[in-house]
C-alpha cells in the first residue's frame, strides 16, 4: 500500500522524492517505490472571509460587530484549486494507507498541513517528518524516525490560535475603525503594535528641539616632552568620578551652557593651572564568543553589515536551506545546538574549510573536534529547531554574492564558537587641573579620558573586519549615537600622581541629537522584546515568548507596513509616514500596545507547550475584541453627539434630537 507524503513546496517535494525513489512524474505529484509525494504551494487552504461564514457579514456595519464565528470554516484559494484537487485525491485514495506530514517543521508548516488535511476530509493516520536540514542524509534519517502526528497536536492548536486570533483582530478592528472614521484602515494583532513603536520614535524625533551646548576638551602631555611621547585628550566633566558610573552620566556632566561664559572660565583655568593624573582605573573586559544565529539575530547582523532587509535575509537563508542544502532550517528561534547535532560538527567544519573560503588560517585549535561548551550545546534550550548552522554540504561557486554573504556569516559564527574570549583593557583616566582660587580654596577641574586596548583578539579574528573594538552604544538601537563616543588610544604608563602639561584647551560647540530612527536591525530587537530596551542582547532569551510575532513572521510584518504605506525606508532607517502616524493616533491604547500583544504571544507559546487549551485562548481573544469594538463604537457615538450639538448650546441636546 503506498504512503502519501505532503511537502510544503514543489522544490522540497522533489528533494524528498529523490531520496525515497519516487521518480515517476505525475500531474502535481511524484511516485514510485511505494511513495506518492505531492505538495502544497504555501497556503492552499485558509480561513473563510466573513461573508462566507455569515451572509449578513457582507455588509460593513457597526451593528454586525463584533463578528465572532462559532466555527472557522476553511476555503480553498481560487488560484490553487487545481493543486488542492490533486492533493485531496491522493489523500483520499483508498490505496493510500497513511499520510506523512512533510511541511516545514514549525508552527506555520503544521498549520498548512492541518488545514489541507481537514479541508480534504482525510481521516487516515498521520506521521510527522521533522528535520532541520534538506541534505539527503538528513532526509533519510528523518524518515527512519517519523513521529506520530498526534504528538504535534499542541503545536497545531497554537497555530490555529494564532490564525484565528489574527482573523478576529484584523477583521473586527479594521472594520470598526474604518466605519467610525470613514477611511480605509488596516489593524493587525502584531502589525499595529509594531507600527506604534515606529510612530512613537517618529513623534519623539519631530518633537525634539536641539539645544546648543559646549564641551571643554584639553590635550595633555608629559611636562618635559620626550621624543615620541604621546599626548592624550580629556573632556571636562562636572563632578567626575572614575568607572562605569561616569560613563553612564557623561552626557549630563560634560555639557556647558551655550553662552560660553562658564566654558571660557574653565578654558582660562586650564591654561594657568597645574595638571596631574588623579586616578587611572584599568579594567579587563572579556567578551565570550557570540551565541549562534537564530533567524532574528541573522537578520539583525545582515542588516547592520550589508543593509539587507529582514525579508531579503530570510529569502537568502531559505534559498541556502532549500535549493543549495548549505544551511539548516532558518526559521528558528533557538541559538543553541542539541548534543546529537553537536556530534556532527566535525563533518560540518570539514565542508566549510573545503568550500574555499579563507577560514583555515583563523581556526582555533580543536575546531570541529573539541566538544563545544554548554554555552552553545544545551538540549533544554532547543525546542522545535536548533540554531542556524552550515550543513556538511560543500559550497559551490554558483552562489550569488548575496547568498555567499549570508552563508559566510553563518560559517564564521559557528567557527567562532571554538575560539577564546576577545579580551580588551579599558582604562579610565581622570586628569585634574588645580587652579589657585581668590581668597578661597583652590579650584579643581577634572577631565575624563578613556581608552581601549585589545589584549587578545580571540574570536573576533573571524569577525567580518575582524579584531575591531566592541560597537559603541548601550541599547539595541544605539548604533553609535552616544554622546560619549570619544574612545582613544591612551599612552602607556599613565598612573596616579603623574604631573601633566596642558598642551591646549578649547571650548567645542555641539548640539544635542534626536533619537535615532529604527533600522531594521533595531526594530527586530524591539519586536523580539516587545519594545523593552535591553542592554545585553542575550537577556532577550528570557523574553522571547513575550515578543511581537515570531522569527518566521517579523520580516513579513515589516514588509506589510511598507506595502500599506504606513512606513517608508529612508536609507537604512524606517520612518513612520503621516498615514501610519494617523492610524496610531486613532486606535485604542490596548490595540497598539506591544506589551499586550506580547502577552498574547506568550499564551500561544504556552499553548504549544501544553499549558492551557485552544478554547480558553480563543475565549480570551473574543472577549478582548468585543470589549475594544464596544469602546470604538462608544467613542464614535460620543463624537456624533458632539457634532450634533449646536455651537451655542449650553447644555446637551435632548435625547430625541
Amino acid at each position: 500500500m503506498p504512503t502519501a507524503v505532503l511537502a510544503e513546496k514543489p522544490s522540497v517535494a522533489r528533494d524528498l522524492a529523490s531520496v525515497l525513489g519516487a521518480s515517476k512524474r505525475g500531474d502535481g505529484f511524484l511516485e514510485g517505490s511505494g511513495w506518492i509525494v505531492t505538495w502544497a504551494i504555501g497556503h492552499l487552504v485558509g480561513l473563510a472571509q466573513p461573508h462566507e461564514i455569515d451572509p449578513a457579514w457582507r455588509r460593513w456595519s457597526l451593528a454586525t460587530l463584533p463578528m465572532l464565528p462559532r466555527e472557522f470554516p476553511l476555503v480553498v484559494a481560487a488560484e490553487t484549486k487545481k493543486q488542492f484537487a490533486v492533493v485531496k485525491r491522493i489523500l483520499r485514495d483508498r490505496a493510500v494507507d497513511r499520510v506523512i506530514c512533510a511541511t516545514d517543521a514549525g508552527r506555520e508548516g503544521e498549520l498548512i498541513f492541518r488545514y489541507i488535511y481537514e479541508a480534504a476530509g482525510c481521516t487516515k493516520p498521520v506521521e510527522r517528518l521533522w528535520i532541520s536540514s534538506l541534505t539527503d542524509e538528513a532526509i533519510r534519517r528523518g524518515f527512519q524516525r517519523l513521529e506520530r502526528g498526534e504528538a504535534f497536536d499542541r503545536l497545531a492548536d497554537a497555530a490555529r490560535g494564532r490564525s484565528r486570533a489574527d482573523w478576529l483582530v484584523g477583521m473586527n478592528l479594521s472594520r470598526a475603525y474604518a466605519l467610525t472614521l470613514d477611511q480605509e484602515i488596516s489593524v493587525g494583532r502584531v502589525q499595529t503594535p509594531t507600527l506604534a513603536m515606529l510612530v512613537d520614535r517618529e513623534n519623539a524625533i519631530r518633537a525634539f528641539v536641539p539645544e546648543d551646548y559646549l564641551e571643554v576638551v584639553a590635550t595633555f602631555a608629559p611636562p618635559a616632552r620626550e621624543a615620541g611621547a604621546a599626548s592624550y585628550e580629556g573632556v571636562w566633566h562636572r563632578d567626575a568620578t572614575p568607572g562605569a558610573e561616569a560613563r553612564e552620566e557623561a552626557a549630563k556632566r560634560r555639557r556647558l551652557p551655550a553662552d560660553g561664559a562658564e566654558a571660557a572660565a574653565i578654558v582660562a583655568r586650564a591654561h594657568r593651572g597645574a595638571a596631574a593624573i588623579e586616578s587611572a582605573l584599568a579594567e579587563t573586559k572579556r567578551y565570550p564568543p557570540p551565541l549562534l544565529y537564530d533567524l532574528t539575530e541573522l537578520q539583525r547582523h545582515a542588516n547592520r553589515l550589508y543593509g539587507f532587509s529582514a525579508q531579503k535575509t530570510l529569502d537568502l537563508a531559505q534559498a541556502l536551506y532549500e535549493r543549495h542544502k548549505l544551511l539548516s532550517y532558518p526559521r528558528t528561534d533557538s541559538r543553541h545546538l542539541s548534543r546529537d547535532v553537536a556530534e556532527t560538527l566535525g563533518a560540518v567544519v570539514t565542508a566549510i574549510v573545503a568550500g574555499g573560503a579563507p577560514y583555515a588560517e583563523h581556526l582555533a585549535p580543536g575546531t570541529g573536534g573539541r566538544p563545544l561548551s554548554r554555552r552553545f550545546v544545551d538540549d533544554s534550550k532547543v525546542r522545535d529547531h536548533h540554531a542556524i548552522i552550515p550543513t556538511p554540504t560543500r559550497a559551490k561557486p554558483s552562489l550569488s554574492e548575496a547568498e555567499r554573504k549570508i552563508y559566510d556569516l553563518v560559517c564564521r559564527r559557528l567557527l567562532q564558537a571554538w575560539h577564546e574570549d576577545h579580551v580588551a583593557a579599558v582604562t579610565t583616566v581622570i586628569t585634574a587641573i588645580t587652579t589657585p582660587g581668590r581668597d578661597a580654596a583652590p579650584l579643581v577641574d577634572r577631565y575624563v579620558s578613556r581608552g581601549t586596548a585589545i589584549e587578545r583578539v580571540g574570536w573576533k579574528v573571524l569577525d567580518v573586519g575582524g579584531g575591531k573594538k566592541p560597537r559603541k552604544g548601550k541599547g539595541p538601537d544605539a548604533e553609535g549615537q552616544s554622546d560619549d563616543d570619544d574612545d582613544q588610544t591612551l599612552p602607556p604608563g599613565l598612573a596616579r600622581g603623574q604631573a601633566q602639561r596642558v598642551v591646549d584647551a578649547e571650548a567645542v560647540p555641539k548640539k544635542t541629537r534626536p533619537p535615532a530612527r529604527f533600522t531594521e536591525a533595531a526594530l527586530l530587537t524591539a519586536m523580539e522584546t516587545a519594545g523593552r530596551t535591553l542592554e545585553d542582547r542575550e537577556l532577550a532569551d528570557a523574553m522571547r515568548e513575550t515578543g511581537l510575532g515570531t522569527p518566521a513572521t517579523r520580516a513579513q510584518i515589516i514588509e506589510t507596513l511598507l506595502r500599506r504605506e504606513y512606513v517608508e525606508r529612508q536609507g537604512k532607517s524606517l520612518a513612520a509616514t503621516e498615514k501610519g502616524i494617523g492610524l496610531v493616533a486613532v486606535v485604542h491604547a490596548d490595540v497598539k500596545s506591544p506589551a499586550m500583544t506580547g502577552a498574547w504571544e506568550a499564551k500561544l507559546d504556552r499553548l504549544r507547550r501544553g499549558d492551557g487549551d485552544l478554547a480558553g485562548f480563543m475565549a480570551g481573544i473574543e472577549a478582548w475584541v468585543a470589549e475594544v469594538v464596544g469602546r470604538v463604537a462608544g467613542e464614535a457615538a460620543g463624537r456624533s453627539r458632539t457634532r450634533a450639538a449646536p455651537a451655542s448650546a449650553s447644555a446637551p441636546a435632548p435625547a430625541s434630537a
